[in-house]
């Protein structure tokens, strides 16, 4: 009984105290040391080469015992006995106890959000939580087919564990504030490509902007969701890159008492669960400008998909929907196209697109 009562006192400081450098110097420490001793033993069938007595050593210290090697003297006996069995079931517990703690830590972490994301780089970061639209959000953005596979980084404040533990297109961080520039750091915000910022109220998605607005990436694309438009516009006025939206079930109400159906409509261009939906792509470097009448054409009639306004500005600032025909599009502007699917920038010939507006 005090035999393993050692054995188990040594289990524990060994494995919870020992980091893996000292634990790799262990386990060799343990090999060569008995390798020595059957070598001063002449146990010549377990030292002849090397591979054989790492096979051997393995399976007496696991303790599998497959019997195909052995020691044949009494002094070999003796080490087996007194050294190698000891020695090697306090290394291998010792290393299977490191390993389990290991994944069980980075099981932890994953659910208390409490792990590094600072090597992330061109992810999505969504900054809050609702039991109701972070799904939804969630859902919508998985549902583009052809999206861009980022991968999506929930970061809330609240006290709570990972609520998409199983789904693995969805990190998890808990940060003590959202102003603190080492937690900002921890999530890579500077890195992030896409941001949404969703508070459970006006002021907490307001305040949240501001304070990340300063570090995260000039081109990253930010969009906030207010309920209070003098909120939004008060962001507008510190961070006009910012893309704001605000909410407009009043305005839909009203659509759809005059015109039925405008909510059907709004709910599928919003929607990438289903049917046509609303996208936007910017327009690369072009020979020359090319009118809105002839985009439109090729457009609908190469792939499938309706051009229905153009804007100067990544936000969409003064877009200019359902534009007159003779109008232009030039390098770097963002159409705003309706079809079943994304289509990428190279997946559009617009070299030849150019020279056929030409003739």
């Amino acid at each position: 009984m005090i035999y393993f009562k050692h054995i188990k006192k040594l289990y524990f400081i060994f494995s919870r105290r020992l980091n893996w450098s000292l634990m790799f110097v262990l386990i060799i420490g343990q090999t060569a040391v008995t390798y020595l001793f059957f070598e001063l033993a002449g146990e010549i069938s377990l030292t002849h080469h090397p591979l054989t007595f790492f096979y051997y050593n393995m399976v007496v210290i696991s303790t599998v015992g497959f019997g195909d090697y052995s020691p044949t003297s009494d002094a070999g006996k003796f080490i087996v006995a007194f050294w190698q069995i000891p020695s090697g079931l306090i290394v291998f517990a010792s290393f299977i106890g490191k390993v389990t703690q290991f994944f069980l830590n980075i099981s932890r972490k994953n659910m208390n959000g409490s792990n590094n994301f600072s090597h992330f780089d061109d992810h999505i970061l969504l900054l809050c939580w609702d039991p109701h639209s972070t799904l939804q959000i969630i859902d919508l953005i998985l549902g583009d087919k052809k999206r861009t596979e980022r991968q999506i980084l929930l970061c809330v404040t609240d006290e709570m564990n990972n609520p998409f533990a199983n789904n693995v297109d969805v990190s998890f961080a808990r940060l003590r504030t959202f102003s603190d520039k080492k937690e900002l750091e921890r999530i890579a915000l500077s890195k992030a490509a896409r941001i949404i910022i969703d508070g459970k109220s006006d002021d907490e998605t307001l305040s949240i902007a501001l304070s990340i607005a300063t570090f995260a990436a000039k081109d990253a694309n930010i969009a906030a969701n207010f309920f209070d438009k003098t909120k939004a516009d008060l962001l507008k006025m510190h961070c006009p890159h910012i893309e704001c939206s605000v909410d407009n079930s009043a305005k839909m109400m009203v659509r759809s008492m005059q015109d039925p159906g405008s909510s059907q409509v709004t709910e599928q261009l919003l929607s990438t669960l289903y049917g046509a939906t609303l996208y936007c792509l910017k327009v690369p470097k072009l020979d020359i400008p090319i009118s809105f009448d002839h985009l439109f054409t090729q457009f609908k009639s190469k792939y499938t998909i309706i051009l229905i306004g153009f804007s100067h500005f990544k936000n969409g600032d003064k877009i200019n929907l359902n534009p007159d025909l003779s109008e232009f599009i030039n390098t770097a502007d963002y159409l705003h196209y309706i079809g079943h699917e994304r289509i990428h920038i190279n997946e559009i010939d617009w070299k030849n697109i150019s020279k056929s507006s030409i003739i």
